[in-house]
């Protein structure tokens, strides 16, 4: 019964938010890729990474104190799963130690930014280190923040 309630949630959640996110004109094919991403020269990661490519909906958990972030729910796109980790296109930069909350379509995570690469305007490339993975529960769905932000 909650896996309807959170799937029915999350489907006008994505009908509602906002997607500012521009790809690159060289990504049309974005949400075709799937798959083991490939290595490359000098790649020190020890966890394999998929690609992944859905819709998510992203919260700040939180923040930084120079950085003032919006309470409502807004549109992310995943990029890449790892074992300890997501990638994730969003339409702004974020910045490492900020927490995220993504809710996907089959579950939810919490998540500590790591890393950010700009890739238009208006496309950022975020690296996040998993905090928790979450079956699908409603209450993730709220937006309010948290209160040490």
């Amino acid at each position: 019964m909650l896996e309807n309630d959170y799937s029915s949630r999350f489907g006008e959640l994505i009908e509602s938010v906002v997607w500012d996110i521009e790809l690159p004109r060289d990504w049309s094919d974005y949400f075709d890729q799937q798959g083991e991403m490939q290595s490359f020269k000098g790649d020190v990661r020890t966890n394999k990474r998929m690609m992944i490519r859905t819709y998510g909906i992203m919260w700040f958990e939180k923040t930084l104190p120079f950085r003032n972030r919006p309470t409502k729910p807004m549109g992310v796109y995943t990029r890449d799963f790892s074992r300890l980790g997501v990638g994730l296109l969003t339409p702004f930069e974020l910045f490492p130690e900020e927490q995220i909350r993504v809710a996907l379509p089959a579950f939810w995570v919490q998540l500590t930014v790591v890393r950010a690469r700009r890739i238009t305007s208006k496309c950022y490339e975020i690296g996040t280190e998993l905090i928790q993975r979450n079956d699908p529960d409603p209450a993730a769905l709220m937006s309010a923040i948290a209160a040490d932000c």
